[in-house]
């Protein structure tokens, strides 16, 4: 009994490790998983590898045939668009929140992330996705409703799986900062309609830059 915690540690350590190579695009759509590779890399057994591919089969994010194994699933266009439609509800849910409750020195947080992300080249699209998350998810997990905030964290989880083949422009990367920098003054001045029309804006930005790669892309 006194290993199972260990074990799930390192179930959750394998899981996530896998899952950045996805959503860095370093693992790709249709790109085999082959088992004993994976074990061999991360230095455990096949059983958990086995383990953490079965979970990601029941995300979405990896199908497992038969005769071929595992596969990294393809981008999926519905997918993302069923994604932006939640959190375009979402969103500003935590926003009109966060607005009228958070602390200064909360929103300062929130500053020295935006303060790393305006310091992000339009190439570095890794970096740049893992400030942007902990930019939105400072917001979400700062609100009460904890269920919420969990299943926003999935949908941010699916939403970088899915979107790893697309890339961020530069004029896209300027508008995403100036769409922070509105949020943060909305936040300092306690105004949630402001914030409202703020990340509204955001979101619909997102998921345009997103659908018409997508298209480009014939995904």
């Amino acid at each position: 009994m006194a290993t199972e915690p260990k074990q799930d540690e390192q179930a959750a350590t394998l899981y996530q490790a896998i899952l950045d190579d996805i959503s860095s695009g370093r693992l790709v759509g249709g790109q085999r998983l082959k088992v004993s590779a994976l074990a061999e890399r991360f230095g455990v057994s096949a059983s958990p590898v086995r383990e953490a591919l079965r979970q990601m089969q029941g995300e979405g994010f990896v199908e497992i045939h038969p005769n071929r194994g595992a596969l990294v699933k393809h981008a999926d266009a519905s997918t993302i668009q069923n994604i932006f439609e939640v959190l375009q509800i979402l969103e500003p849910y935590f926003v009109g929140w966060f607005a009228e409750h958070a602390r200064a020195e909360t929103i300062d947080r929130l500053q020295a992330i935006q303060d790393q992300i305006e310091t992000c080249d339009a190439g570095d699209f890794v970096r740049f996705r893992k400030l942007d998350s902990q930019f939105h998810g400072l917001i979400s997990e700062s609100h009460y409703n904890d269920v919420a905030a969990q299943t926003w964290k999935r949908l941010r989880t699916a939403l970088a799986v899915h979107s790893a083949p697309l890339r961020i422009g530069p004029v896209r990367l300027r508008n995403i900062i100036a769409e922070h920098d509105a949020l943060i003054q909305a936040f300092r001045a306690n105004v949630a309609e402001m914030a409202d029309r703020a990340i509204r804006k955001h979101v619909e930005g997102s998921f345009v830059q997103m659908s018409q790669q997508m298209r480009a892309l014939g995904l």
